[in-house]
């Protein structure tokens, strides 16, 4: 296996990929004290980082997303007023 330090840059992104989480988390429970589930949902989803392999990335993410959807009562109605371009995403 090979070491960080062979590869600063990964471990630069793996850092900056979970401030953009951190920071999406701020903003999805701002969303949520609003009344806004959908909303964070989508906020949720957005950025998501798909093609990372590393597992507190994934991890985080799913939390975010998690604590966006446990948040919607109608979740037949949220399907209906998301893009499907979110179902794609939802899925992963």
């Amino acid at each position: 296996m090979a070491s960080s330090a062979a590869y600063p840059d990964a471990d630069e992104n793996l850092e900056a990929i979970i401030t953009r989480i951190e920071q999406k988390s701020r903003k999805i429970e701002t969303l949520l004290k609003q009344s806004k589930p959908v909303e964070a949902l989508k906020t949720a989803l957005e950025g998501s980082p798909l093609k990372t392999r590393d597992e507190r990335c994934k991890s985080a993410n799913w939390i975010v997303v998690h604590r966006a959807l446990m948040a919607i009562r109608d979740v037949d109605g949220m399907f209906n007023s998301l893009d499907p371009e979110y179902y794609d995403i939802l899925m992963k």
